[in-house]
């Protein structure tokens, strides 16, 4: 990245976070607070009024041990056959509405997209923000041709130098996708999902912001693949994405986002053996730091 897109970049991030302010002034947004000793994850539901790229989301995690907030932009969405896309965490534009709590440590949000109701509950559980969507056909239509997507933008100590990578796969049902620091390591998040009922997961990738975000938002799923074939290692600004194709009158799937100190042991091909030593490198670095 060079440096005048650095610092465009920079300059984007601290003017949409000066509107947001702005805007949670002049509106009553409610946020919920689930939290433990060692995470906190704040849910704003489609308080948010987010679009995948801007700041701001579904829910912020925050990792207390650091402390750090690796979350920029937390984003659920629907692609519908007609190839027309709406971002649930944006209330503004037909998705979910203030987040409510429902008791036992959850959240509930929920929202009427056409023909399709979405349903999405959040608890934490230890380190592990795990959301459970579920989706429901009106009478006399079907899910089929409907596609759920999870897009996670993170910035890792930085938003710049960041590194994905991926491990397993969807055949193997134990896929699970990564993004840390190139430099610093100390965090990593790691995304991972899986279908209940009426529902597969049929790609993934990853991504930088400014296009990546921007083609899911409009319905573009090329930017994802079943295998990772087109997945981006960075270093960059990235984000992750996660796609499962609904079918049937109903389907339910869970989400789960996580840190964990260090990258992935294990990482597949498609990927470089410099991906491996920066691997290496960060689990260096911590030792020095706090060895």
């Amino acid at each position: 990245m060079s440096q005048s897109s650095f610092s465009m970049r920079a300059f984007r991030r601290v003017t949409v976070t000066v509107l947001a302010l702005l805007a949670a002034m002049s509106t009553t947004a409610a946020p919920l607070v689930l939290s433990n000793a060692s995470t906190s994850v704040t849910v704003y539901g489609g308080e948010a009024n987010n679009g995948l790229v801007p700041s701001g989301g579904f829910f912020d995690y925050t990792d207390l041990s650091l402390p750090a907030t690796p979350t920029w932009s937390i984003d659920p969405f629907l692609r519908f056959a007609t190839g027309s896309t709406t971002v649930l965490s944006n209330g503004a534009a037909g998705g979910f509405g203030s987040p409510v709590a429902l008791g036992g440590g959850t959240i509930g949000n929920s929202a009427v997209t056409g023909s399709v109701t979405t349903s999405a509950v959040t608890e934490l559980i230890g380190t592990v923000a795990r959301t459970t969507f579920n989706f429901t056909a009106a009478t006399g239509t079907s899910l089929d041709g409907t596609t759920f997507g999870f897009y996670a933008e993170n910035d890792i100590l930085g938003f710049g130098d960041d590194t994905a990578a991926f491990t397993g796969s969807i055949a193997g049902g134990d896929l699970a996708l990564f993004q840390y620091d190139t430099v610093g390591g100390g965090i990593t998040v790691r995304l991972s999902g899986s279908s209940i009922s009426g529902a597969s997961l049929v790609s993934f990738g990853s991504g930088i912001w400014t296009g990546f975000g921007t083609a899911l938002e409009g319905g573009d799923l090329t930017v994802l693949s079943g295998d990772g074939s087109n997945f981006v290692g960075g270093p960059g600004d990235l984000g992750l994405a996660l796609a499962f194709a609904l079918t049937g009158d109903s389907a339910s799937i869970v989400i789960d986002y996580t840190t964990q100190p260090l990258p992935p042991e294990r990482v597949p091909e498609p990927a470089s053996v410099a991906l491996v030593g920066v691997a290496l490198l960060a689990l260096a670095t911590r030792r020095r730091k706090y060895g």
